[in-house]
């Protein structure tokens, strides 16, 4: 049975539309069919529109049928008008108006015509649309103007839905069923933004479910014949395994094959996010191993490299967890250590240079050189910072050909 809805001020008209259906609303405003519509929980067959040029907010009417749930001809609207009117109200043509039908009206007029815009919904099926991008592994989802979503061609798993057959996505806005409510926070925003400025964006997530993912996002306004946005299409690509690949790709670059410490090609990234995140007293190491170049030259520099590892696992050990350990250059080494103070940063270089009696290799005890420096706050230079430490770090050294002289 064919739910219609009529606005109208003819009584006639309505009687004549009324020996169609039994479900008929009747109302005299847009304003009101407006209240209906968006409160309704089922989808009008038709709404006839008498004059729509006379009745004020026609045209918000139109818009918001084009809009919303009735995205794509679901909802028709037909015109009735008559032959003072007819060539203003034409021009409301298109869209959901898919007729005009002049007065006097009949039923049976009012019957063929139907029937006429039900074959045009049908040729152009949303259902068997719908059918057909489910099978794409990619999720496309329409919104309306307002953010709520018309269709998913998936019943995505981020999203909170329960068993029941009847459930629909339709009306809901990222907030009602996204899992992750700061993703869902971050897709409302940026669909804010675009609604406004009428430019589409793309940009990636991450899902942390059972298994992690990453998902491309790539949205697109959709247009009015004016230019005004009336909805968003977007398209969800699932990207983890070129996101993954880029995480690879990305630590092999700021990562010491020998080592796998960080090199210096993270080093002014980790110490923007290092101040940034203003974890003072930030204390700098800088380390140095003794006799490599004896050991390079009297066993070769497979041992050598062992010796710089011996290096490393001796820091490691020591400083804690917190710390970040980078590898300058052949034998130099610098260490971070946030929220760490110049006394407890001396009792760290003292229990490494107790530690190294435990390291040897090819009997040639383990010997390396320590300097530190400490940035009370953000005005301190990190860039002094590392170049004070590295000085003191030198005056170890230099204490060490001292002594054994």
């Amino acid at each position: 049975m064919q739910k219609l809805l009529i606005i109208s001020n003819d009584k006639t008209c309505s009687d004549e539309i009324r020996k169609l259906s039994s479900d008929v609303t009747d109302v005299e405003t847009v304003s009101e069919a407006m209240q209906i519509l968006e409160n309704q929980q089922e989808d009008f067959s038709a709404v006839f529109l008498e004059y729509p040029s006379e009745k004020e907010d026609s045209q918000l009417l139109i818009d918001f049928l084009n809009a919303g749930h009735h995205y794509i001809f679901s909802t028709a609207v037909l015109i009735i008008t008559d032959d003072i009117h007819i060539q203003k109200d034409i021009s409301f043509l298109g869209g959901v108006v898919t007729d005009c039908i002049r007065k006097p009206i009949f039923s049976e007029i009012i019957k063929n015509r139907l029937r006429n815009t039900e074959e045009l919904i049908n040729s152009v099926s949303f259902s068997e649309f719908a059918k057909m991008l489910k099978v794409l592994p990619a999720n496309i989802y329409l919104k309306d103007a307002k953010g709520r979503y018309v269709f998913s061609s998936q019943k995505w798993q981020h999203f909170e839905h329960d068993e029941d057959p009847n459930w629909t996505i339709c009306g809901k806005t990222d907030m009602d069923i996204r899992k992750d409510k700061e993703n869902a926070k971050l897709a409302m925003e940026s669909d804010r933004k675009l609604i406004q400025t009428g430019k589409g964006t793309s940009y990636i997530i991450q899902e942390n479910g059972d298994v992690p993912e990453y998902l491309q996002i790539i949205k697109e306004p959709l247009f009015f014949s004016d230019g005004r946005v009336r909805g968003i299409i977007a398209l969800i690509n699932n990207v983890t395994e070129q996101e993954l690949l880029k995480q690879e790709l990305k630590e092999r670059s700021i990562r010491d094959q020998l080592t796998g410490l960080y090199n210096r090609s993270y080093l002014e990234e980790y110490t923007q996010e290092l101040k940034s995140t203003a974890q003072y007293p930030i204390s700098v190491i800088s380390a140095d191993c003794d006799c490599l170049k004896m050991v390079n030259d009297t066993y070769g520099h497979m041992i050598g490299d062992a010796y710089i590892r011996m290096c490393i696992t001796l820091m490691q050990e020591v400083l804690p967890e917190k710390s970040c350990i980078f590898r300058m250059g052949g034998d130099e080494f610098i260490a971070f250590l946030p929220q760490t103070t110049a006394k407890e940063t001396e009792q760290l270089i003292q229990a490494m240079k107790e530690n190294t009696v435990s390291y040897s290799v090819k009997g040639i005890r383990l010997s390396v050189s320590f300097g530190y420096s400490v940035m009370s706050d953000q005005n301190s230079s990190i860039l002094d910072c590392i170049k004070h430490s590295d000085i003191d770090m030198y005056q170890d050294k230099r204490r060490k050909k001292g002594h054994q002289k």
